[in-house]
């Protein structure tokens, strides 16, 4: 088999083929010159096909199924030969190949075009052609022929006519009804023939909506699901220079982050470009040359780059809106995506087979390529976490937690040296972060020996390359460590790593020195963060309640003594950082002694911090939580620096109305009537579940207690023998010993 010269994978899929020898599992990939397959536990090449010798690939039978034939030549003849897979993402694989449709050998599939306007989102019409193809809609430009975009028939949710615009429909695109409208006098062949495309080619059915909308309509609810108000108001703003191949230069816009979304406005109009929801955020490249230059990522495939002087702070506010919004999954990287190396979707976790595998990859790479292994590792699994993290009952289940030990060790390994680049050593602490943040990876950092040496040795070597990117992807790291991102986590588990991470002083020291360094340089904005969510999971409620007193003391102490560059993040443009700032400063004051306090109350005068927080206190009204959070924090802040402080008190009567501050000294109550947004973890509540856990009696236990006490009653000469016979047969006796041993959970309740 002659293996084709520079073929790029540019979309595999988990596959199942079919043969006369049974089915066995093959990744199946579109390439830029051909398909191929591969065995997924070795990735050796199995098949190639150039898409020259490829007739044609389409699904087995009508409507929704996962088989599909894929049909070639067979040698230098005319004879041909179908070889059948089965795979759970058929649509998405079919799309993909046919995009290369027009190299097969057979037929050069091409559709049919027609004459368009399309409604401009500057309320213009703009001429366009669009052409129905097996795998979707283009819309081309006419002027040059070349493709604008592509409407995906997997992505098309249906089609709805516009009574009052005549030849008028709208696609129905995106997973969220984004309204496309366009015109045409040839509207009803147009959708007639989409539908029959997608069916015959695709494998989907496509549907006209029986309602038909009005302009008006339209214009309303052209951003579909987030049309709202609270969908489009702006809660940040930043000026870009968007890039991209419709346009032959750089265009400027206002990126805009809301609620829920990454708005792009146009600046002169101020009318709403493109929109896309948080929830659909994969991943934020900044280029690792060009440090205004960044890439969005988006789980359907897209693209955005654009170009920014304030590049830092947009990141540091979208990463933190994106987490906001319940997407757990997005990371910050230097590198692009390499979409051939996930097997699947990016919408969709891995199958369990698919991540073990790479679990396997990590400890002994297939190629011996362990930089490529970690690359894949990263690109199947999800940054929240590996998914399939505990052993599934069965004779023949895998030990997930060996494999995540085995990769844990790999990585470790591997102490980066500066000879690595700086996106290998970048990628090893992403797969770090992966692994530490299931439950087996969390607990392993105190039982997995030398874990923490060799994790310290690595981090320290990292922060030495005094690069962004690889500071940001270890103190990330540190922070999962910190603070458990899995669910059902164990408090006590949290304690210990804890007080390995917070045992150097040196460590800690440094870490302070990248802090302040950065903030007087206004540099850096993403390690800010950071650093921020490391001293809040160590120094803030709820999260110090499992620091240790004597760690506590030395690391509040520590920040305290930079307290003036804490106050200069006041001043940043990402909310995030002033946010984790204030929390920050709240523990200072809180917990520090009166000497400290003091000095805090006069830098927030000095450093106008404090008519800043009295403005959020006062004036913030908003339905997004993050603006609600900030809210209720400016308040606290601002009753602590005025709490004896005379002249706080005096700024505050020159600047608000003396019938405002007379009704301030109302001696009625307080209302409680907002939530508490700050104190997210009950800490106490969590460590009485635990141990109400392992003291709960399993359903065999109380069984077996029911039984013994029947046999009691009816043979009280025989208790003892029969109750020992329980005790041997069912381990009561066992159970009741390990319940005695429990450890406790000593919580930090100073903080």
């Amino acid at each position: 088999m002659n293996i084709l010269k520079d073929n790029k994978d540019l979309a595999c899929f988990y596959t199942t083929k079919h043969s006369w020898r049974g089915k066995y599992k093959r990744v199946f990939s579109v390439g830029t010159h051909g398909i191929t397959t591969y065995n997924p536990t070795t990735l050796e090449v199995t098949n190639q096909w150039p898409y020259g010798d490829i007739c044609g690939i389409g699904p087995v039978g009508k409507g929704q199924g996962t088989e599909f034939n894929l049909t070639f030549r067979k040698g230098s003849g005319k004879k041909s030969e179908t070889l059948k897979f089965s795979t759970e993402h058929r649509t998405e694989l079919l799309t993909e190949a046919l995009r290369f449709r027009t190299d097969f050998s057979e037929g050069k599939i091409t559709g049919r075009r027609y004459n368009c306007y399309k409604h401009h989102w500057s309320d213009s019409r703009k001429s366009v052609v669009l052409e129905v193809t097996p795998g979707g809609i283009d819309q081309i430009d006419p002027s040059n022929n070349r493709i604008l975009c592509s409407y995906d028939y997997r992505n098309i949710e249906g089609f709805a006519e516009v009574t009052d615009y005549q030849g008028g429909f709208c696609i129905l695109y995106g997973g969220f009804s984004r309204l496309h409208l366009f015109a045409s006098e040839q509207r009803d062949d147009i959708i007639k023939s989409a539908i029959e495309h997608a069916g015959n080619y695709i494998g989907i059915t496509l549907r006209i909506r029986k309602e038909t909308i009005s302009f008006e309509q339209y214009v309303n609810h052209r951003l579909g699901k987030y049309s709202t108000d609270d969908s489009i108001t702006s809660l940040a703003e930043f000026v870009v220079q968007k890039i991209a191949s419709r346009h032959l230069e750089p265009v400027k816009r206002i990126l805009a982050l809301t609620e829920t979304c990454l708005v792009e406005r146009d600046p002169a109009s101020y009318n709403i470009v493109t929109l896309k929801p948080f929830r659909e955020i994969f991943a934020l490249v900044c280029d690792s040359e060009n440090p205004q230059l960044f890439t969005v990522e988006f789980f359907r495939g897209q693209i955005r780059k654009y170009s920014s002087t304030e590049r830092d702070s947009l990141m540091a506010s979208l990463l933190d809106g994106v987490r906001a919004s319940g997407n757990r999954d997005v990371c910050v990287k230097m590198t692009l995506t390499q979409k051939g190396q996930r097997w699947g979707l990016l919408s969709m976790p891995v199958d369990e087979e698919v991540e073990s595998l790479h679990l396997k990859f990590l400890a002994a790479p297939p190629n011996g390529n362990f930089a490529d292994a970690v690359f894949r590792f990263n690109a199947n699994v999800s940054y929240s976490g590996v998914l399939h993290a505990v052993t599934q009952d069965g004779l023949f289940s895998e030990n997930k937690e060996k494999l995540i030990n085995n990769a844990i060790t790999a990585l470790l390994s591997q102490e980066g040296d500066l000879t690595v680049h700086n996106a290998e050593v970048e990628s090893q602490f992403h797969a770090v972060r992966r692994l530490v943040a299931s439950k087996a990876g969390f607990q392993a950092f105190t039982q997995l020996p030398k874990f923490r040496e060799r994790l310290g040795v690595k981090t320290v070597k990292a922060l030495k390359r005094n690069n962004d990117g690889v500071t940001h992807a270890a103190i990330d790291m540190l922070c999962a460590l910190m603070c458990p991102m899995h669910d059902d986590y164990d408090l006590r588990q949290e304690q210990l790593n804890k007080a390995s991470l917070l045992s150097s002083k040196k460590f800690l020291e440094n870490l302070m020195e990248k802090f302040i360094s950065h903030v007087g340089h206004g540099t850096g904005a993403l390690v800010i963060s950071s650093l921020l969510d490391f001293l809040t999971f160590a120094l803030c409620a709820p999260y110090s309640e499992t620091t240790e007193g004597q760690q506590f003391d030395m690391l509040l102490e520590m920040v305290a003594s930079n307290g003036r560059t804490l106050f200069k993040l006041f001043q940043h443009p990402s909310m995030a950082i002033v946010k984790g700032a204030g929390l920050v400063m709240k523990a200072i004051i809180e917990e520090g002694d009166k000497e400290i306090a003091t000095k805090m109350q006069d830098l927030a005068l000095s450093e106008g911090a404090l008519p800043r927080h009295l403005h959020t206190s006062m004036f913030t009204i908003s339905s997004d939580q993050r603006m609600l959070t900030n809210r209720q924090l400016s308040r606290h802040l601002v009753g602590l620096w005025t709490a004896e402080n005379p002249t706080a008190l005096n700024l505050l009567k020159r600047i608000l109305p003396t019938g405002l501050l007379a009704y301030l000294d109302n001696p009625d109550p307080v209302p409680e009537k907002d939530v508490d947004r700050m104190h997210v973890r009950d800490n106490v509540k969590i460590a009485t579940d635990q141990f109400g856990k392992c003291n709960k009696v399993p359903e065999w236990q109380r069984l077996a207690g029911k039984a013994a006490k029947e046999v009691e009653k009816f043979a009280k000469d025989k208790v003892d023998l029969v109750l020992m016979h329980w005790r041997d047969r069912m381990g009561i006796a066992q159970k009741e010993q390990d319940r005695n041993n429990l450890k406790w959970i000593t919580l930090n309740r100073a903080c």
